[in-house]
């Protein structure tokens, strides 16, 4: 311990001095940079050619000064927690005692000595700190592998610059302090896991090989966290080649997006863009329709679906919908160019020609061939008659080609799309299934119908990979449908990892498994995670009793029973719950989520109870806040918070199958602490927990 304590001050002791040398150089580079401006404003009558070389200079000063105040900015983030592990390794052709390698969240070099004091989490050598026990042990590094022998695995909880524990373990990270990093209070924002990767997380996060990785993880097993973990594991291992900015995040809401925010700061990269699925789609078909959102149709199948929407829905989320559109379109190609002669001056163009041209032209999407054949078709009258069209003469030729494509598929109308769904409706003809499409209000498209007009689209006009990103993430990948992932696939040629659990769709009519979705993606490598952390066993318990999962892992971290309140009315029922809220602001918990089955009852619940010191976030939030939260179990996916109360667990609200997803979402939220209430029968999901009577006054 007292060699521990000496080394733990020597590294705070360099990283202060190092961020005292970076405060020296950015000073420094900054009364550099006023000089330079001075000596621009001064010399007002500079050539040119100096004044391109001051501006130059004025770039990289800004430059380096950028790069040494983020540097400054890691060393002092690592003041607070300069490491957490440690492992003592000797190559097998070395002599002498083996070498520590501390490992944290960043690496720090000692270039006084020309050592490094602490390792990067993510660098080769500290890959066996999360693969391996004492004994043998090897890492692939830029030269080859190497092995060798640990013969020490220390780990540590370092905070404020204090060691609070140490202690040796022979496994890859050690039960107790899994246990008491579980067992810590939710906050704000996902929190980092560097500390506590364990072995089969660790070898999803440096997956290098799988051009689509497919995760399937059970509830509270720490997909999402592992999934940012590798996004950071990629940027330091591909830096020369990958920035943050070439990675796309595929987000179910904007909420869940700010919850997820802070993990990759913490762990030294900066944020990636993310968007929905929803806005991609849209862009595609220009922002011309007006559509359901994810969020409606869900809300609509828990609340009044219009006869035949769940059948709709269930019939566009298969693979063979899918394979039914690529036949569809196939037909159009095959059956629905007709073409006819055309006049150009005295010269006839035969149709025999013009369908040559079309057949030509075959790599492109249909409508983007109208152009290079009207193009060729020029050419040829200008090489064979020595006739060279006008701009108006082409115009014609284009426009005579486009209306050869039969019911509208030309494009009748492009300008606020009608065509395109004129075209898709006959699609459901086509199939002798026109019940299967039906629109709203205003021309209001149904969400299950916005991917495959955007994939008719694509097949029609065509559409650009988006180069710019070389490699995406879906999060909550069970919620899409295989004619969504066609459309990702034409959008995002480029590496992918999808992360999700089938057993919390919250739209099971619409939801894809990962034997599904690897099907859409050829060559895809599928991972599980079985074991749940969030939760305590008895929470994890009743969930499974919920929706039984046979895969699932419970960890060993026992707490609270959780409590099920039955009331004599609703008023009763809603005074409990006041008293609850009570109880949770005197514990030490810091967020108490109030799931309700959707968006309405939580804003019911919400304005009846008054709270002025609680949120209700709905689909419109942008941000989540850790204290007491009114929400739906939709919005709740992804989130954790210390104590969940879950009302109204009625036989009446969770009897359907959508329902009872809804419940098993809304119990797997809470980590230590679950109560669900009741003023009417208990729903039959849960009869085998006996409730708990509700104590006198």
């Amino acid at each position: 311990m007292k060699k521990e304590a000496q080394y733990l001050t020597r590294v705070l002791e360099r990283l202060r001095a190092a961020i005292g040398s970076a405060d020296a150089t950015v000073r420094e580079r900054a009364q550099t940079l006023d000089e330079q401006k001075r000596y621009i404003w001064e010399n007002r009558d500079l050539d040119p050619q100096e004044i391109r070389s001051a501006r130059e200079n004025i770039l990289n000063i800004n430059a380096i000064g950028g790069s040494v105040l983020q540097r400054k900015e890691r060393l002092s983030r690592m003041l607070d927690t300069p490491y957490f592990g440690r492992i003592d390794f000797r190559e097998a052709a070395a002599t002498g005692k083996p070498h520590p390698i501390y490992i944290g969240v960043h690496t720090f070099h000692d270039f006084d000595n020309r050592t490094s004091l602490v390792y990067d989490w993510r660098a080769p050598i500290a890959s066996m700190y999360y693969d391996y026990e004492l004994g043998p042990a090897a890492y692939a590094s830029p030269a080859g592998e190497v092995s060798g022998d640990i013969s020490l695995k220390r780990q540590y909880r370092i905070r404020g610059g204090r060691m609070e524990y140490m202690f040796d373990s022979a496994v890859t990270v050690h039960d107790d302090v899994l246990q008491r990093e579980l067992s810590a209070n939710a906050d704000d924002k996902m929190r980092n896991i560097v500390a506590t990767i364990q072995r089969e997380q660790n070898r999803i996060i440096r997956d290098a090989d799988a051009p689509t990785l497919i995760i399937q993880g059970v509830a509270g097993s720490g997909k999402t966290s592992i999934a940012l973990h590798r996004v950071a594991y990629l940027l330091y291992a591909h830096k020369d080649t990958l920035t943050s900015g070439d990675i796309l995040i595929i987000s179910p809401n904007k909420v869940f997006a700010d919850y997820i925010s802070n993990v990759l700061p913490e762990l030294g990269e900066e944020t990636v863009p993310e968007t929905g699925m929803a806005e991609l789609l849209s862009e595609i078909l220009g922002g011309k329709y007006r559509y359901q959102t994810f969020f409606e149709q869900v809300a609509e199948l828990l609340e009044r679906p219009a006869p035949g929407f769940a059948e709709r829905i269930r019939f566009k989320s298969t693979l063979e919908f899918a394979a039914s559109l690529d036949r569809f379109i196939l037909h159009l190609e095959n059956d629905c160019f007709r073409p006819t002669d055309v006049k150009i001056r005295h010269i006839t163009i035969p149709h025999e020609y013009i369908a040559e041209q079309f057949r030509r032209f075959h790599r492109m999407a249909i409508r983007e061939r109208f152009e290079p054949m009207a193009d060729m078709i020029a050419a040829e009258l200008d090489l064979k008659y020595g006739i060279a069209p006008t701009t108006a003469e082409r115009n014609h030729l284009k426009a005579e080609i486009r209306k050869m494509f039969a019911g509208g598929a030309g494009g009748a109308n492009p300008k606020n799309g009608a065509g395109d769904l004129a075209l898709y409706r006959s699609f459901f003809a086509w199939l002798g299934r026109p019940e299967m499409f039906r629109t709203r209000r205003g021309q209001t498209l149904e969400y299950s119908d916005l991917a495959p007009l955007a994939y008719l689209r694509i097949a029609l006009d065509g559409t650009r990979p988006r180069s710019g990103v070389k490699h995406l993430l879906i999060d909550e990948m069970q919620d899409y449908t295989p004619v969504q992932y066609r459309v990702i696939q034409r959008l995002f040629p480029c590496r992918k990892t999808l992360l999700g659990d089938a057993g919390q769709s919250v739209n099971p009519f619409g939801s894809s498994t990962a034997e599904t979705i690897g099907q859409v993606f050829a060559g895809g490598k599928t991972m599980k995670l079985c074991k749940s952390y969030r939760s305590t066993f008895e929470i994890t318990d009743l969930a499974q009793k919920i929706r039984p999962n046979a895969d699932l892992e419970p960890v060993a971290r026992h707490g609270e029973k959780p409590t099920i309140l039955p009331f004599a009315t609703s008023e009763a029922e809603i005074t409990a719950i006041v008293r609850l809220i009570a109880d949770f602001r005197l514990s030490e918990h810091k967020s108490l989520g109030i799931i309700c089955k959707t968006e309405a009852q939580a804003a019911e619940l919400h304005t009846k109870l008054a709270d002025p010191d609680s949120d209700l976030l709905t689909s419109r939030s942008s941000s989540f806040s850790r204290g007491v939260v009114f929400t739906s179990a939709h919005m709740a996916k992804g989130l954790e918070f210390d104590e969940v109360i879950i009302p109204q667990a009625t036989a009446a609200n969770y009897r359907s199958e959508i329902d009872l997803g809804m419940l098993y979402v809304a119990v797997t939220r809470a980590m230590h602490r679950l109560t669900l209430t009741h003023s009417g029968a208990l729903t039959p999901a849960i009869y085998s927990t006996p409730s708990v009577p509700v104590p006198v006054g």
